[in-house]
């Protein structure tokens, strides 16, 4: 019963502040009403986990851990990887045919039965170290260097504490010139297994190839500037990754609309300096920006550069699960990811002899993000610093559980730009299960909904109007309900934003239909929380732009349609309501909607 009573303060106070949120622009929670059964679940979880919270910070760690586990479904069991071996003779029979072919095929020197062998020993015994090895080697032979890199990079990957196949692996690299691979392979190393003896090797290591990829790049920037005729992009990578991430933070900085609220903001920046110190890597400034912004999106640049948007803060059910987001983020900073991309993609651009591109923004386009090995090296050190910190360590496992759900509608931002969730979901919960990371530990929820609520207040600086309009009709003796006629539009380069018709609920909240046209040749997209409504004296009213898809950017030649609503102004049987709705375009056009209803 206890819980229960808790359960319903909770919602009370989620569901309360999205009400109050709808009619503002802080951090929406993703609520619908306390009457949505999933809402209501995801409130009791909330509430018995900030009562776990409670116990720990008060040392009954026996009493936290079984609350937890009452909310957090199990995960499902994940076998293992089997016990890595280097003789042969500790294999299934089925290995030993495969070896001996193998064998057999080396000494006579017949390519095809000793690679097809070698593959199958590879695929379906991973744990035979020895066999990936020879596979290697043998690619290495046929003239298939490829085929060696990628079997050696795999079975690293599932024994990533194995010197015996990092070893081989930096060799292959170095001698194909892929120093910037061989760097983050070592760091890899020397970041999961900071106890090794090894570990101080592989960080040097780490250090030397990546300078050495970045003089040898240097010494081929003449021949590349004259090639691109544009210099901008290599004079920002010669400043090496604090140079370039400040130079590239500051371009972010001028294209996007940054949250200044000190609570929030230093609650953030905080949190994140707090991870960093974790990570491995105490050579950058770290730097932890919010961008004010709906979609579940958040990216690294050079140099400890990290900015992450409003509307993944407000998905977040826990510090934990948002401790684990810059965790991911600052992985992704600590292995040099970003700059790998912008050096590898500036190189090949120039020899393709294409234009260069000029400005970071560039780079986060979807189709030059990270591979899927780099977004799993991200997660699993992101993981790994997520529990040094003291939190949950499934908080970024819970974060792609969830996200998973929101996949069918695949928004804009993050989850285009990364692999699939329900991917992560598998090998995280068997990195959780394996490494023997706690997942029932600190999610500091209170923390969390105190940074957020502060934020709320702090951006309440103009608060709804409450002035009825006014109007040189007689006055209706009863309010307008159900179906209502408005039409209104404005027409910009060939975009068309349309109001046709609506509805008046009791609450005395009227809801537009909205069709956005874009006949144009680009993308047209807006940020529904800096779209604004204002009414005869230009005082901001109360109002939410919601999209049919969830989406906010309409594709060249699409049609998208949505709904406005406003609150607090009683609907005026004229036709006119005296207001104008705002639209400022986001997608680079710098086209503006003004549109009276």
């Amino acid at each position: 019963m206890s819980l229960f009573c808790i359960g319903l303060v909770i919602s009370f106070l989620f569901v309360g502040q999205a009400e109050t949120q709808n009619q503002s622009n802080c951090i929406k929670i993703p609520e619908v009403s306390l009457g949505n059964a999933e809402a209501i679940e995801r409130n009791r979880r909330v509430a018995v986990l900030i009562q776990a919270d409670r116990l720990i910070q008060s040392n009954n760690l026996a009493e936290a851990i079984k609350l937890q586990q009452s909310v957090k479904k199990a995960l499902p069991n994940v076998a293992a990887p089997n016990p890595p071996t280097r003789n042969v003779d500790n294999l299934a029979s089925g290995a030993k045919v495969y070896w001996q072919n193998a064998e057999e095929g080396l000494e006579a020197g017949l390519s095809t039965k000793s690679l097809i062998a070698l593959e199958k020993l590879s695929d379906n015994y991973p744990e035979f170290i020895t066999g990936h090895i020879k596979f290697a080697e043998a690619s290495l032979r046929w003239n298939q260097p490829d085929k060696a890199i990628q079997t050696l990079d795999r079975a690293y990957g599932i024994y990533p504490d194995r010197v015996d196949l990092l070893e081989p692996l930096l060799k292959l690299l170095i001698s194909k010139k892929m120093e910037v691979e061989a760097s983050i392979a070592s760091r890899q190393f020397a970041l999961n297994y900071p106890e090794h003896p090894d570990a101080p090797k592989y960080k040097k290591l780490a250090d030397d190839y990546m300078n050495q990829f970045i003089n040898d790049f240097k010494n081929e920037s003449f021949i590349t500037a004259l090639i691109s005729g544009d210099r901008k992009i290599i004079e920002q990578i010669f400043k090496g990754e604090s140079g370039f991430g400040e130079e590239s933070a500051a371009e972010i900085k001028q294209s996007v609309s940054l949250v200044t609220d000190p609570k929030l903001t230093e609650y953030i920046n905080n949190l994140g300096q707090k991870l960093a110190k974790l990570s491995g890597r105490d050579d950058f400034k770290y730097e932890f920006n919010i961008i004010q912004d709906n979609s579940l999106n958040a990216f690294a640049l050079p140099g400890g550069k990290i900015f992450i948007n409003t509307g993944a803060i407000a998905d977040m059910e826990s510090e934990a699960e948002l401790a684990g987001i810059l965790s991911h983020e600052i992985a992704h900073t600590v292995f040099s990811h970003s700059y790998q991309k912008i050096i590898t993609e500036t190189k090949a651009r120039a020899l393709k002899k294409v234009g260069l591109i000029n400005t970071f923004l560039e780079y986060l386009k979807p189709e030059l993000a990270f591979g899927r090995s780099l977004e799993q090296q991200a997660d699993f050190l992101g993981t790994r610093i997520l529990s040094s910190a003291g939190y949950s360590a499934d908080g970024l496992y819970r974060v792609f559980d969830r996200w998973r759900g929101y996949e069918k509608d695949r928004q804009t931002g993050w989850l285009d730009s990364h692999p699939a969730s329900s991917e992560r979901v598998r090998y995280l919960q068997a990195a959780v299960q394996n490494r023997n990371y706690n997942r029932y530990s600190l999610e500091n929820i209170e923390a969390l909904i105190a940074a957020r609520g502060a934020f709320c207040k702090s951006e309440a600086k103009n608060p709804p109007s409450t002035d009825v309009p006014t109007s040189t009709s007689k006055p209706s003796n009863k309010p307008t309900l159900g179906k209502v006629a408005v039409v209104a539009g404005q027409t910009n380069d060939n975009v068309s934003i349309n109001i046709n018709g609506g509805k008046v609920e009791s609450s005395g909240k009227y809801i537009l239909n909205v069709e956005i046209v874009n006949k144009s040749s680009q993308s047209f997209g807006f940020v529904p929380i800096f779209a604004k409504t204002t009414n005869a004296d230009g005082k901001t009213v109360s109002s939410q732009f919601i999209s049919a898809s969830g989406k906010n950017v309409v594709n060249a030649g699409e049609t998208a349609k949505g709904t406005l609503s406003v609150f607090q102004q009683p609907w005026r049987d004229t036709g006119d309501q005296g207001l104008v709705w705002q639209v400022t375009e986001s997608t680079g056009g710098g086209r503006v909607f003004r549109i009276p209803f």
